[in-house]
């Protein structure tokens, strides 16, 4: 294999993992995955170009990548966002972030990262 086929092993595993995956894949879980959903993962949220572009330039994120995650394994947009609040799991050194907001983070560490904003669910009793 060419050292351009190794670059791009990782990537293309992960697209052909999303592609393969349907509702029967949900029922093995990943470790630290919160939830799934077959909405595109661009529903999860309102995305917010401001943050994409802190995300973008690597001054807002997860503090540990994939800690906790949603798998979207719908016909269309499948993909796995990872999960941050305000005080919990997140990078944000010019304190962009609002208190009851939930981040989900597409492609984080990438130059088309984005970020979607949505409330934090209230906690069940």
């Amino acid at each position: 294999m060419t050292k351009m086929g190794n670059k791009f092993f990782p990537l293309l595993s992960v697209g052909i993992l999303l592609a393969s995956m349907d509702a029967g894949a949900v029922s093995k879980r990943v470790k630290g995955q919160y939830g799934y959903s077959t909405q595109p993962y661009w529903k999860v949220g309102k995305l917010s170009a401001r943050l994409s572009s802190a995300c973008q330039r690597g001054v807002f994120g997860q503090r540990e990548h994939m800690r906790l995650s949603i798998g979207f394994v719908g016909r269309e947009g499948k993909a796995v966002t990872g999960i941050a609040t305000s005080n919990w799991n997140l990078i944000d050194p010019y304190k962009l972030a609002k208190p009851n907001k939930t981040y989900h983070f597409f492609n984080q560490g990438f130059t088309n990262c984005k970020v979607y904003i949505a409330e934090t669910p209230k906690n069940r009793r």
